[in-house]
């Protein structure tokens, strides 16, 4: 589990994400995020119903939370919001780690 400092949990954080935040996709991942000036690194999960059944979105929440978990240490302080768009469910765990990084990279918070 992604610890609880590290969690964007709250409607309005998410919607100040999306408003105020830069986006960067990679096929079927979507990164936005907000730099933040506090140090902290939040980051949110949005998987919508198109990806699939109930099952099918956790499973990809859980994949994607592991993955930031390992990089959490590194990234700079910002406020993220990972997405997922349909097809996603079709993405081996490596690939999916491998388009997080990319996005991750291509916007400087690694």
């Amino acid at each position: 589990m992604l610890s609880k400092q590290y969690r964007l949990t709250k409607r309005g954080s998410f919607s100040y994400v999306y408003n105020k935040g830069a986006r960067s996709n990679r096929g079927v991942v979507s990164l936005t995020f907000v730099k933040s000036k506090s140090g902290t690194v939040r980051v949110g999960f949005s998987v919508p119903n198109k990806v699939g059944k109930a099952n099918i979105r956790n499973k990809l929440k859980r994949q994607m939370r592991a993955i930031v978990r390992e990089v959490v240490s590194k990234v700079n302080s910002a406020q993220i919001v990972l997405s997922l768009r349909a097809g996603a469910s079709d993405l081996t765990f490596n690939d999916l780690k491998q388009k997080v990084l990319e996005l991750l990279a291509k916007a400087r918070l690694i």
